[in-house]
């Protein structure tokens, strides 16, 4: 099994999975102003959300700017569209779409006359049989107390990719330095993952903890790869730094950079309570 972890910090671009949950990190040259697109479909309840911005330098103090007044909207494999509504500041919802397992999704953006395209799948997931804990002693490498095991097969067939997100009494676990956990399944292809820890915590006695598995696409997967390469790319030999790979595309011709991510998962989650 590969599992990785992503340490984010320069300038700052949510990935998907909606509400500012997950902040991921995009390097651009001081001066060149990109329109940023972060975007993400589920099968869960709730609206899909696109929230559109422009790149700000590097050492500037301004809030990152909102784009509003965008035309953006979804459309599945099956033809059916929705347009979606600016319900704040360059933060636009759907009102209709869902996302299902086998479905492709094209999202489409215009700004200013200038439009942009993006497409992703929502790939099968396998089901978390329980979520166990286990108590930890204080370390140099982690605090005292429970930490979360996962329980569950990984689907038969190769190809899949994964990511787990980890919440403590519905506030997600956000550490950039710990809790991007993103994994494929290279080496553990059909096998039962018997207490696989989980590194997000510690728990305290009386928290609820509630665990998601995403199924994500390979391009997705590749991008966190590489933001992770590029954020672990430092010290007396590091490479010079490289633009991070988006899969949104300008249509119109002459239409400014963007940079960004427009991704979809389908999602299994369980709970448990510490005590």
């Amino acid at each position: 099994m590969k599992t990785n972890r992503f340490m984010p910090g320069l300038l700052l671009v949510g990935l998907g999975l909606a509400g500012c949950e997950d902040i991921i990190s995009v390097e651009v040259p001081d001066g060149a102003t990109y329109l940023v697109v972060d975007g993400w479909i589920s099968d869960q309840p709730g609206p899909c959300t696109v929230r559109l911005s422009t790149t700000a330098p590097y050492f500037s103090n301004q809030a990152t700017p909102r784009v509003q007044g965008a035309e953006v909207m979804i459309t599945d494999n099956d033809g059916t569209r929705d347009v979606l509504k600016e319900t704040e500041p360059g933060l636009y919802q759907s009102a209709t779409v869902r996302g299902r397992i086998g479905g492709t999704y094209t999202l489409s953006v215009t700004v200013a006359g200038q439009t942009y395209t993006a497409q992703t799948q929502i790939n099968r997931v396998p089901t978390i049989d329980s979520l166990g804990v286990v108590y930890r002693e204080e370390t140099d490498d982690h605090d005292a107390g429970y930490y979360l095991t996962y329980f569950g097969r990984e689907l038969p067939g190769r190809g899949d990719q994964y990511r787990i997100k980890v919440f403590r009494n519905d506030t997600l676990l956000n550490n950039p330095e710990l809790d991007l956990f993103f994994f494929n399944d290279d080496f553990l292809d059909g096998k039962y993952l018997n207490g696989l820890e989980l590194s997000p915590g510690p728990f305290r006695s009386g928290d609820r903890a509630r665990v998601e598995i995403h199924a994500i696409t390979a391009d997705t997967y590749g991008y966190l790869v590489e933001l992770q390469r590029q954020m672990r790319n430092d010290g007396l030999f590091a490479n010079p730094t490289e633009n991070v790979s988006t899969n949104i595309t300008a249509v119109s011709r002459d239409a400014r950079p963007a940079t960004g991510w427009f991704g979809g998962s389908a999602v299994q989650s369980k709970t448990i309570y510490i005590h």
